[in-house]
């Protein structure tokens, strides 16, 4: 394995994960149109994409538990962030589904600094979910405080 690997993981990993920004991006640029059809697309494709990323944050635990000798409460915690993406679009208007999903994001970073601490999950990982969190909470929040039209 060379260095760069170990440091700064797969570049496939890295390009993936990064490219995963581009729809809140697009979303955030829709939010800001003066088409009424086009903000109302970003707002809903922001709520949407923001839970479908949640619920892969969790996952990401169910796989690692199947995969290694790690406690049951793994694949609990697995199902918890695609559950509070799923309350967040069924009960709330779509601004609102992104706010609660914030926090949501900042949970799920949470836990995987705490898997990072008990070295569950590799370095190279936990800094690309600095990036991706922080990206995709504020592609929410742009998308939630956009200009009503």
């Amino acid at each position: 394995m060379t260095e760069n690997h170990e440091t700064r993981g797969p570049e496939l990993a890295r390009w993936l994960g990064l490219g995963g920004l581009i729809p809140f991006a697009l979303c955030v640029v829709a939010t800001n149109s003066n088409s009424p059809i086009i903000v109302q697309f970003g707002v809903i494709g922001a709520a949407n994409y923001g839970a479908i990323i949640l619920s892969f944050v969790g996952a990401i635990h169910w796989g690692l538990a199947m995969c290694e000798d790690r406690n049951i409460n793994w694949y609990v915690w697995s199902v918890i962030p695609a559950l509070m993406a799923w309350v967040a679009i069924s009960l709330l208007d779509m601004r609102l589904a992104m706010l609660a999903m914030m926090p949501a994001f900042t949970l799920a970073w949470s836990v995987d600094r705490q898997a990072f601490k008990r070295d569950l999950i590799p370095a190279w990982y936990m800094e690309l979910r600095h990036i991706l969190t922080a990206g995709a909470v504020l592609g929410l929040l742009l998308a939630a405080f956009s200009p009503i039209i």
